[in-house]
């Protein structure tokens, strides 16, 4: 499984590099993506400015552009708002493209909630001060604030039967927001992931975020609705990640801290997939197949993933 996932990323021409704290991704010299990170926010600008995030620290907000449509997503109160509006200053200089023989649904925006599968904390077992203070381990996760944020912004289609069964590949970028239950974050130590327990007064957030480049290869097939108006999709396959990065925070009333570090965090993720939907808007679920920590580096946990995807671009 493992050499199916290295031979795509070989095959599209992956690499990155990283300049102080700007990470670029290349796929056979053009520029993909760029990820420019500084201490109150991160910016990054996908195919030529095409698709823009810009996640500010300071307010807990993070805009999404992609082309005139423009996302922000506000967490404010122990809650979490996603507004909608357009941009219409952005101008796509490749609207007009040739009809296809079959159009896959990859390409778009996703929002969805992270949990886990399968946890084991047995390598902890008989460290005190590890196991009793959560009886779901140190890793329970407040779902409402696990979010998920994909941008899938690459398409290959290849169609088996037009306009209605097809092979569907790709790229996209995937940020896992994995927020702990409990008043703690962890950290590495003498190469084992351990959690670090903080002060409760005024504690705001305290969260591990897990960024991956993504290429999927499905099978979709499309069904004719409404006399043919509509098409409801459905589609499945394997999904392989790639990690391009991982940092903790936390943020208290008056403070805020980001620690970058690799967290034992697994290089390479693979999982199935399945979407359901009509039109532009669907339904999809993610289950990995390999646990989100190196072997014997971290609690054993499968990530796992339901959500929306919004558009199809």
């Amino acid at each position: 499984m493992k050499k199916i996932i290295i031979a795509s990323f070989l095959l599209f021409g992956f690499f990155s590099s990283q300049a102080q704290d700007t990470t670029k991704v290349d796929v056979l010299g053009k520029n993909i993506v760029t990820v420019d990170e500084d201490s109150d926010k991160t910016h990054v600008e996908v195919l030529s400015k095409k698709i823009e995030v810009n996640d500010d620290y300071n307010s807990d907000t993070t805009t999404v552009r992609v082309g005139k449509k423009l996302f922000t997503i506000v967490e404010d109160g122990g809650s979490t708002q996603i507004y909608f509006d357009r941009d219409e200053s952005w101008i796509d200089e490749d609207d007009k493209k040739p009809e296809k023989l079959f159009n896959g649904h990859w390409a778009g925006f996703e929002i969805g909630v992270n949990s886990f599968y399968n946890e084991s904390y047995n390598m902890y077992y008989g460290i005190d001060y590890v196991l009793p203070y959560s009886g779901d381990g140190f890793m329970e996760l407040e779902y409402p604030k696990s979010l998920e944020v994909n941008l899938n912004f690459m398409e290959y289609n290849i169609a088996l039967k037009k306009n209605r069964i097809g092979i569907v590949t790709g790229m996209g970028w995937s940020i896992k927001n994995y927020k702990f239950n409990e008043a703690l974050t962890i950290n590495k130590v003498d190469g084992m992931i351990l959690p670090v327990y903080l002060e409760e007064d005024n504690l705001k957030k305290s969260k591990l975020t897990v960024s991956y480049l993504t290429v999927p290869l499905l099978l979709e097939c499309q069904i004719p609705v409404n006399d043919g108006a509509n098409q409801l999709f459905l589609s499945g396959g394997i999904i392989g990640g790639i990690n391009l990065g991982s940092h903790t925070k936390i943020k208290y009333d008056d403070s805020k801290s980001k620690d970058h570090g690799s967290f034992n965090i697994n290089p390479f993720q693979y999982s199935l997939t399945a979407r359901v939907g009509l039109k532009d808007i669907s339904l999809y679920g993610t289950y990995s197949l390999n646990p989100l920590f190196k072997d014997d580096k971290g609690p054993e946990l499968f990530p796992f993933s339901i959500g929306l995807s919004l558009i199809n671009f």
